[in-house]
């Protein structure tokens, strides 16, 4: 169970740092605050959440059961803001910050449930 909570905090992580830096050209948060404040933090949001429960799961063990939950659903929250199907879909034109936030949603999401599926016994 602890390398679930690595995978997702690193998920989280690898989505801020692709949403931050300007892998593309521009940053996408820069842009996105640009458009539209609230949908930028909602942005920020969907791999913050993951991370900051993955930490404190880390931090004071066990995973609760609810935590991975959130985590899911900020994984789920990212994958629809993203429209990750269309990313996926246009994947040989996506820049390298689009590849990396769709790795980090598609393999977050998929550790996020593997951890709601198998609690962490105390």
């Amino acid at each position: 169970m602890k390398n679930l909570k690595i995978v997702i905090l690193v998920c989280g992580v690898v989505g801020l740092v692709a949403l931050i830096l300007p892998l593309s050209g521009r940053s996408l948060l820069k842009d996105a605050f640009e458009i539209d404040t609230l949908s930028a933090l909602v942005y920020a949001a969907s791999f913050a959440l993951p991370a900051i429960m993955a930490a404190m799961a880390l931090a004071r063990p066990p995973m609760q059961a609810w935590q991975p939950g959130v985590a899911l659903a900020g994984f789920v929250l990212g994958f629809v803001r993203f429209r990750v199907w269309d990313v996926a879909l246009h994947l040989g034109s996506a820049g390298a910050a689009w590849i990396l936030l769709l790795l980090a949603i598609v393999v977050g999401m998929v550790a996020s449930v593997l951890a709601l599926l198998k609690p962490e016994t105390p």
